[in-house]
């Protein structure tokens, strides 16, 4: 059997039809049917989610050669908001953030007379919601795509409250330490990405990436700052602890791989 056939075979036993399983599955019934008939090919996310509403393995789907589903009752099933509640939910956060903005202004102007602190309020609200956006409109890669606004957003919302406040400083100093972490954010999403299979292995090198950015963020503080002080003792400390984790997550990858292969 292909893939389609699987597909369509394993939605009719669910009772469901190409419209209730697309909207599990956050595509449109047209992509639903365009699987079924051969016409295209699920990407492997995609694939994930369908094994996770059918409850057989990924192989099933993707081996023509294996014809009977083997079912996993033991498999626990991941909670996945329908494209309807996503929707709602940005619904409901975004009336929520205009009624947020809207009170701050009304409320800063009839205090004070002119609007201070609820431009920053508001400024720093809609950036929230951008950062928001993704998680709740994406259909794949949402992880990237959250990490992609998330890297665009912080540097004109420094500028923009830079300019609020009337201190340049703000925007220097907030776009250098922006960048590192954006930078240390990517090499982490790379290090999942690329060690997936192996969670282990991908947090012992996600904190061997966060030594040295502590330790970088500090002397920036003291470029800009230079009546910051700088705790060599402390920054030793932070960092042998947090290599230490990662030899630990290590060594648990160590384990559990070698277990995984004597089992077998």
């Amino acid at each position: 059997m292909t893939l389609g056939e699987k597909i369509q075979t394993l939605r009719k036993q669910s009772g469901l039809s190409q419209e209730a399983l697309a909207e599990k599955v956050m595509v449109t019934r047209q992509t639903i049917s365009k699987w079924e008939l051969g016409q295209s090919l699920p990407d492997l996310d995609f694939v994930a989610r369908l094994s996770d509403i059918f409850d057989v393995s990924s192989d099933y789907l993707i081996k023509d050669e294996l014809n009977v589903p083997d079912r996993l009752p033991h498999k626990k099933r991941k909670f996945r908001l329908s494209e309807k509640s996503r929707r709602m939910i940005l619904v409901i956060v975004s009336a929520s953030a205009l009624i947020a903005i809207y009170t701050c202004l009304i409320c800063d102007y009839f205090t004070a007379e002119k609007l201070s602190w609820s431009l920053i309020v508001s400024v720093s609200v809609i950036a929230a919601w951008f950062v928001l956006v993704p998680l709740l409109t994406a259909k794949t890669k949402i992880i990237f795509k959250t990490i992609i606004i998330s890297s665009v957003i912080p540097i004109p919302l420094l500028a923009v409250l830079s300019l609020l406040l009337k201190k340049p400083i703000l925007f220097k100093l907030g776009s250098c330490i922006t960048l590192i972490a954006i930078a240390a954010i990517w090499i982490i999403y790379a290090v999942f990405h690329k060690c997936r299979r192996r969670w282990y292995r991908a947090f012992g090198f996600a904190l061997l990436v966060l030594v040295p950015v502590p330790i970088a963020i500090i002397h920036t503080v003291s470029c800009f700052l230079p009546q910051a002080q700088i705790d060599f003792t402390s920054d030793i400390f932070n960092s042998g602890t947090t290599l230490l984790l990662s030899f630990v997550f290590f060594g648990l990858d160590y384990f559990f791989s070698h277990r995984g292969k004597k089992a077998s």
